[in-house]
C-alpha cells in the first residue's frame, strides 16, 4: 500500500522531493498560523508540531504537555492545537462520551492529514507502520463520516464513527494479530460493541482476514485494502 508512505499531496507524488514537504509544513506554521495568528515563539510552535506528527494515533493532553517546549500554559496547548487542526495540518479525535465536559477534560488522540508529512516530519528512526495503518484508516473515516471518536473504559477500541448522531461504526486497527495482542484487540472491540449496542464490529491489519462470532456479535477481520475498497 504505497498510500502508507507516499500520502496524496500532489507536487510530492510528480518530483518525489522530500524538501517540498518539509517547506509545506513550515509555510503552515509560519503563514497560516504564525502571521495569522499573531504566534510570536516559532520555535516552540515547531517543536511542538514535530512532537504531535511523532506521536500520530497517541493520546496527547495539554494539562500534562504543560512545560514541554517553554510553552507554560495549557490554555496555549489547546490553542496550537486548534490551529494545527484548522490549518488542515493535525487532527485530534475525543473521547467517545455523552457529555462535552467529559470530552473536553479527556486526552485527544492525535492524526496527521497526510500520510507523507508523517515520513519527513516525525522525529522516529522505527518504520511505525501500525502508526501509519491507523493513521490511514482515521482519513478514510474522515472522509465518510462527520464525528469520530475513540472509546476507552476498560478496555479500548480505535475508532466510533458517527452520522446524525447515531454510530454506524466501531473499529479497531492493528499491523498484525497474533497470541499476545489478540485478547486486547477482541476485547476492546466487544466492549466497545455491547456499549454501542452493535451488531458487527472490524479489525483492521494490513493482511489478515476471518471473522469471529459472540453472543449474535461478529467482528470482522479484514485487510486494510479489501476494508477501504469495500467503502470506496
Amino acid at each position: 500500500m504505497a498510500y502508507l508512505k507516499s500520502g496524496g499531496i500532489a507536487e510530492y507524488i510528480k518530483t518525489g522531493i522530500p524538501l517540498i514537504l518539509n517547506t509545506l509544513v513550515d509555510d503552515i506554521l509560519m503563514k497560516d498560523i504564525a502571521v495569522r495568528h499573531s504566534v510570536r515563539d516559532i520555535n516552540s510552535l515547531r517543536q511542538l508540531t514535530a512532537f504531535l506528527i511523532t506521536n500520530i494515533g497517541n493520546l496527547v493532553s495539554a494539562s500534562k504537555l504543560v512545560g514541554m517546549f517553554d510553552i507554560k500554559s495549557p490554555a496555549t496547548f489547546l490553542e496550537y492545537f486548534s490551529f494545527l487542526k484548522d490549518a488542515y495540518l493535525l487532527d485530534f479525535i475525543p473521547l467517545f462520551n455523552h457529555s462535552l465536559k467529559v470530552q473536553a477534560r479527556n486526552p485527544k488522540k492525535v492524526y496527521v492529514m497526510d500520510m507523507r508529512l508523517y515520513t519527513e516530519n516525525a522525529v522516529s528512526t522505527s518504520d511505525n507502520t501500525g502508526r501509519r495503518l491507523e493513521n490511514l484508516i482515521f482519513l478514510h473515516l474522515r472522509q465518510h463520516y462527520k464525528h469520530i471518536f475513540y472509546y476507552k473504559d476498560r478496555g479500548e477500541c480505535d475508532f466510533i464513527a458517527m452520522e446524525k448522531n447515531e454510530v454506524k461504526e466501531a473499529i479497531q486497527v492493528c499491523l498484525s494479530i497474533n497470541d499476545e495482542n489478540f485478547d486486547r484487540e477482541y476485547n476492546g472491540l466487544l466492549e466497545a460493541m455491547l456499549y454501542l449496542d452493535l451488531k458487527e464490529g472490524y479489525i483492521i491489519t494490513l493482511n489478515q482476514q476471518d471473522t469471529f462470532e459472540k453472543d449474535g456479535r461478529v467482528i470482522r477481520m479484514l485487510p486494510a485494502h479489501v476494508y477501504l475498497m469495500s467503502q470506496a
